[in-house]
């Protein structure tokens, strides 16, 4: 495996400008190895490691605002990103799984409405070539599957009927329950709670972007004074270096 990357601020910065040009989901594959080289196995495991650089640039607490579904309404709430994170496992066991040497992956086995599935938990990757059709999660979900069979003949993963692909969804749900995250919400206005949808790598890149701009505004207000480098600069500690801004007349 890997050894986890060291995540001071010039890394912070690297990160911070290699993620900048990239989309959405290819930016959350990249925010996703700052404190882990490796491939996450599974989107939880990916969500995890997003939440864990999140706490640590945004803290604990994350104030977050949602719109009411019922009235329009904007709600505001702390999200406690600690408990989210004790909430989720770092990796489900499951009586119904093998590993599969060959693939390196574990391999699940379901059972419903006379079908019987093999499949495996969906990757970022998975999510990322997911195709722009009618039914995406159909299409994300038969990818995943590796061998379908009903009373014995196999099939298509293609041919999944309505009701295997929602016990299909729920049962991997189970297994990785950090793939989807999502807060209880209360409206202040009508009083109707839903549950608001959390994407972390979306509240994540304000945070790194934020951090990183704050660290070239100091850099650049050093060099203008003392014409000192970036490398000079990042050598301070941070009190030496608000000192030195402080002295510039920028803090």
């Amino acid at each position: 495996m890997p050894a986890a990357p060291r995540l001071g601020e010039r890394e912070l910065l690297a990160l911070w400008e290699s993620a900048l040009p990239l989309h959405d989901t290819a930016r959350a594959a990249a925010l996703a190895r700052a404190l882990d080289a490796s491939a996450p196995r599974t989107v939880g495991e990916q969500q995890r490691r997003l939440l864990q650089l999140l706490q640590r640039l945004a803290g604990p607490q994350l104030p977050l605002r949602a719109a009411c579904p019922h009235c329009g309404e904007a709600a505001s709430f702390d999200a406690d990103l600690l408990q989210l994170l004790q909430a989720l496992p770092e990796a489900t066991a499951a009586a119904d799984a093998d590993a599969d040497a060959d693939a390196a992956v574990t391999v699940h086995e379901l059972h419903a409405h006379d079908w019987t599935l093999r499949f495996r938990l969906p990757t970022p990757d998975d999510v990322a070539a997911s195709p722009t059709c009618d039914d995406p999660v159909a299409a994300l979900l038969a990818r995943c599957v590796l061998q379908a069979e009903q009373g014995g003949r196999c099939l298509g993963a293609d041919r999944l009927p309505p009701p295997v692909l929602d016990a299909l969804s729920a049962r991997m749900d189970e297994l990785d329950p950090g793939a989807q995250l999502a807060f209880a919400v209360p409206c202040p206005a009508c009083g109707a709670t839903w549950s608001s949808a959390f994407d972390p790598g979306r509240a994540l890149w304000p945070w790194l972007q934020t951090a990183a701009e704050r660290m070239l505004l100091a850099i650049d207000a050093l060099a203008c004074r003392y014409g000192w480098t970036e490398d000079d600069v990042l050598a301070l500690s941070p009190t030496r270096r608000n000192a030195y801004l402080q002295l510039a007349g920028t803090e």
